[in-house]
């Protein structure tokens, strides 16, 4: 049954930081736009990666994984993953024939968007609902 959970992590929170925290069995990212909260499942919506590894500035957050990007206010993709990264060049030869036997399994992997969720905050306190 879905509540109103304090995420203690988030108090004190400034604009331009995110932090995560645990709120009825669910790791929630937290994120402060410009003065703004707001809350999502910490994680990515192309491979479930956790998104509080990631970076969050410009109003975007990008996962650490893949480069996924999602708009902070609404979890919109802003940017598709990219599976090519720097230093790939130097990866041993039998790594890369793997990652290209996995290529059409990737290239069939959707991103979705994050969700938002309900979030409140009172006497600087902040509260998801999940």
């Amino acid at each position: 049954m879905k509540s109103w959970h304090e995420i203690h992590e988030a108090k004190g929170l400034k604009p331009g930081e995110m932090t995560h925290g645990k709120a009825s069995g669910e790791d929630i990212l937290v994120l402060n736009q410009g003065g703004e909260l707001h809350a999502f499942i910490n994680r990515c919506g192309h491979m479930n990666a956790p998104l509080d590894l990631g970076t969050f500035k410009s109003g975007v957050v990008k996962c650490a994984q893949h480069n996924a990007v999602f708009d902070a206010r609404t979890g919109e993709v802003r940017g598709q993953p990219q599976l090519s990264m720097p230093g790939m060049d130097k990866l041993p030869p039998e790594f890369m024939e793997a990652m290209a036997r996995m290529a059409p399994i990737f290239a069939r992997t959707e991103c979705r968007p994050l969700t938002p969720l309900p979030l409140e905050t009172s006497n600087g306190t902040i509260r998801v609902f999940v």
